[in-house]
């Protein structure tokens, strides 16, 4: 019964270790005038609770050690590096002192971690069409055609050629250039044909322009990577006999519930065991009772 329960202790005891405090950084055990103390150093993350770094009065090579301080000292950390931010701007035109207008000189930056200024590099501007439309317009070309005799259309071309387009005649002026006197009256001898021609063409005009704008410069992160808790305790030479009953006490008061637990179970355990045991014996001590009478039925027989 003794063995069980100590069994269920230690069980108890492991369980409340496996929760046990982050593993120490460094360890350093000294004797400062005359003052027995276990340094313990722990380099956390800042969001370490430091209560949760304090241990229970433990003992170590013949002391008993207890908590007497903790110091805090943050450990900063600093990043630089240069970022790149693109910015895209839309203009009606083409044109660098309109698109200008749209980028500022510099912009803040910050992505919650990085922060800095970044200037716009005019080398890296990159400007095109945001898209494209079809336009219509009419190519029109004008001929005089001179010294005819005549106005009579077997003059005049029916089309033309302008600038590799073949455009169609579309109206023609007749003048007089020149007169003969007929009897009292002055005729027409000479003509000239203006002729117009024209078609029709159409291009691509763009919609408007999208430019792309690089932003570069040196962005900082600042903050703090880490913390390092110092903790010292202090610690008086062990009385094992007294020290080992008033841990024993505060443990059994700390865990009770545990304790009291095992126990239930254990008795539990035990009494069914030895309820079963207890009633094998019964019914053995009843079969050889039965033996007995036969046999002594068989002997009078």
């Amino acid at each position: 019964m003794k063995r069980v329960i100590s069994c269920v202790l230690l069980m108890l005891v492991l369980t409340s270790n496996a929760f046990a405090l982050e593993v120490p950084t460094d360890t350093v055990v000294q004797n400062l005038n005359g003052s027995q103390q276990a340094i313990k150093t722990f380099t956390v993350s800042p969001e370490q609770d430091p209560a949760a770094l304090i241990e229970e009065p433990f003992e170590l090579e013949g002391y008993l050690y207890t908590f007497a301080d903790i110091v805090k000292s943050e450990n900063p950390v600093e990043e630089k590096r240069i970022h790149t931010e693109v910015i895209t701007v839309e203009t009606t035109k083409d044109d660098l002192a309109l698109i200008l207008e749209q980028l500022k000189p510099t912009i803040e930056y910050d992505d919650g971690r990085f922060q800095g200024t970044l200037a716009l590099d005019h080398t890296s501007l990159n400007t095109v069409a945001a898209g494209y439309a079809t336009k219509n317009y009419t190519v029109t070309e004008t001929k005089t055609i001179g010294q005819l005799d005549r106005n009579d259309m077997s003059y005049v071309p029916a089309t033309t050629i302008k600038n590799g387009r073949t455009l169609s005649l579309a109206n023609v002026e007749w003048q007089v250039t020149g007169t003969d006197l007929v009897g009292e009256a002055l005729m027409p001898s000479q003509y000239q044909a203006v002729a117009t021609y024209s078609a029709k063409a159409s291009y691509q005009a763009a919609t408007g322009y999208v430019t792309t704008a690089e932003y570069i410069g040196d962005v900082t992160h600042e903050g703090v990577e880490s913390v390092t808790y110092v903790l010292t305790y202090i610690g008086t030479e062990a009385n094992h006999k007294g020290a080992s009953a008033a841990q024993v006490g505060a443990f059994f008061a700390d865990h009770f519930p545990w304790i009291l637990g095992g126990i239930v179970l254990i008795c539990a355990a035990v009494g069914g065991t030895l309820l079963v045991c207890r009633r094998k014996a019964v019914v053995k001590a009843e079969c050889e009772a039965d033996e007995t009478e036969e046999n002594e039925e068989d002997q009078e027989v």
